[in-house]
Parts: C-alpha cells; structure tokens; sequence
C-alpha cells in the first residue's frame, strides 16, 4: 500500500504514516497523543515525533482539553483538511489500479482486521502467562 501511494504522499509532502495520523484526525479530531496512539497501533516514542513533524508543517495543532485542562487534544488544521481532496484522489487512483470492486477491498480490509485482532489475542495471552 505504501508504495501504490508513495506518489501521492510526496506531492502531499507527507509519508504514509502521518497519512494515517492525519486520516484519524479528519475522521475524529480531538483525540489525545495517547488515543491516536492506541488506533494506530504506536507507541509514544513513535507517534510523538510522528505528531511533531506534522505540527512543524502546519498540518496538527495541539489544544489543551476544555474538559481536562491536563489533557491536549490533536486537531487537524486548514493545511492539512486541504488535503482531504488529494488524499481521496489517492484513495480512488490505487483503488481503480487494483481492479478490485470496493467490497472486495473492504472484505479484504476486515479479514486483515481480524488476522490483527488474533495475532493481538495471541501476544496477549502470552504475556499473561
């Protein structure tokens, strides 16, 4: 996937990561570094230059929480919600190259999901025992 998309994300001037920290963010703003951590499956020593780089580029802000002053949330700004639009050209591109229908890609995606959730379930159990 990363490399279908490499194209894209140089012209976007983001790598495939950030992408994915930008996506969460347009899909659900306001989450903590540790959230966006947990949904990425990152730890914070990886998603904390992660968020640095993107804010260094204008593309994240952070706000302390009006609910838990102690808390900072992650938001995307103007630069990066403009943005949207050429990641969704990306998203279509890669998907009229594959050939595949939509959902395919989408049963594909799920099975993929569920490999993580078992593999998951599987480190798991290991370290309890």
């Amino acid at each position: 996937m990363t490399a279908a998309y490499r194209p894209f994300l140089d012209a976007m001037q983001i790598t495939y990561p950030q992408y994915l920290a930008l996506l969460a963010l347009w899909e659900r703003p306001g989450m903590t570094m540790k959230e966006l951590g947990e949904q990425l499956r990152l730890d914070y020593g990886t998603i904390s230059p992660l968020i640095q780089r993107l804010q260094s580029h204008g593309f994240v802000e952070s706000v302390r929480s009006a609910h838990d002053r102690r808390s900072v949330e992650l938001r995307a700004t103007e630069a990066s919600v403009a943005l949207q639009r050429q990641a969704r050209e990306m998203i279509e591109s890669v998907i009229a190259g594959v050939g595949y229908s939509l959902d395919t890609i989408i049963a594909l995606r799920d099975q993929v999901n569920a490999l993580g959730a078992r593999l998951d379930a599987i480190a798991v159990a290991r370290d309890e025992a």
